[in-house]
């Protein structure tokens, strides 16, 4: 254990040393795109009054489904906002203009700000047959304008999937939807998009390889990751590593970590089950301080949410409720605990 941790130390040190070398050179590691992104549009920021100020910070929230109670707890807490799902009448194909206002009036009684919007099931953006997909990208772009009408600056997704295909038609196929039919979707409405890395048939670009080749195809800094690492700790991965190599596209982020049981996955191996789980951060194998590095160096400001997927601090079967069982409180409570001292002038 002492050799590991020195070892540790000495990789974190080395990687401040580098980013920080680099960041001086370049004058900064936010792309032109990524600024302009960060900065919003003025109809954006009136949105939020009476609402905490902005800051040049990553937005610290969690994501919930939408309820009066669950906001209030957030800002209870110190989170900024919240990430919501997209489902029951928060949709924006059952959503009336007045339910829209009732959510924007919610969210500043709370103080909760409502910082992005996530849609990601049901939505395959690049579904092999053309009905389907049709169906699928126009269910997105109310999505997006959802969002817009909402304040928000991003929407989550996934990346789609094609069942058999290999990974470049489906990176292609990916890359036409965006350009063709989300792009100018995007830049009017001034938002972006970004598919979440976790692995799931409806989701092909969820490793560097695949979301890589698929930034080289779109050019706009509109598109990018909604970027998580908990998801790459089991597929063995450095997700440090992953996140620097595309800091400027990443657009938001998921905070979860993961633990890894080494006495069970001796036994059953990557293909068994019950060695690894989901954990609140802090309680798993993530370097925090070195992954915060690499979103402060890249002057990332956008939604930074736990996503509380933790069985230890949570009650089962509660999900549907108006408010948040205690022990699940708890959990969101430790995790703003251990994340708040990685970013600069948050909550305390």
């Amino acid at each position: 254990m002492t050799d590991q941790h020195s070892e540790n130390k000495l990789l974190r040190r080395d990687f401040l040393r580098g980013a920080s070398a680099a960041a001086i050179g370049s004058g900064g590691l936010a792309s032109a795109g990524n600024e302009a992104l960060a900065a919003g549009s003025p109809r954006a920021a009136e949105s939020f009054t009476g609402l905490a100020p902005d800051t040049p910070y990553p937005k610290l929230a969690i994501i919930t489904d939408f309820s009066r109670e669950k906001l209030a707890f957030a800002t209870s807490v110190g989170y900024e906002g919240v990430v919501v799902f997209v489902n029951g009448n928060f949709d924006p194909d059952k959503a009336s203009d007045s339910q829209i206002d009732e959510f924007l009036n919610i969210s500043r009684e709370t103080g909760a700000r409502i910082i992005s919007i996530e849609c990601m099931w049901g939505i395959n953006h690049i579904d092999p047959d053309p009905a389907a997909r049709a169906k699928a990208n126009d269910r997105f772009i109310r999505c997006l304008e959802f969002a817009h009408r909402l304040g928000c600056k991003f929407c989550g997704t996934f990346s789609g999937g094609i069942p058999g295909a290999d990974m470049d038609r489906q990176v292609k196929e990916l890359a036409a939807v965006v350009n063709e039919k989300y792009v100018p979707v995007l830049d009017k409405l001034d938002i972006s998009m970004g598919w979440e890395n976790f692995p799931t048939a409806e989701n092909f670009a969820t490793v560097p390889a695949a979301w890589e080749h698929v930034f080289e195809l779109v050019p706009s800094p509109r598109l990018g990751l909604e970027f998580d690492p908990s998801h790459l700790v089991r597929q063995f991965i450095d997700p440090c590593d992953a996140a620097w190599r595309v800091r400027d596209r990443i657009r938001a982020v998921h905070l979860k970590d993961t633990e890894i049981t080494q006495p069970v996955i001796q036994q059953v191996g990557i293909h068994g089950h019950g060695w690894w789980r989901y954990r609140i951060p802090g309680q798993g194998l993530i370097d925090w301080p070195k992954f915060f590095t690499v979103l402060l160096q890249a002057k990332f400001q956008g939604g930074a949410a736990i996503e509380h997927e933790d069985g230890f601090w949570d009650s089962p079967h509660t999900s549907g409720q108006p408010d948040f069982p205690q022990t699940r409180k708890d959990g969101f409570i430790l995790a703003h605990r251990f994340v708040t001292q990685f970013i600069p002038g948050r909550l305390s």
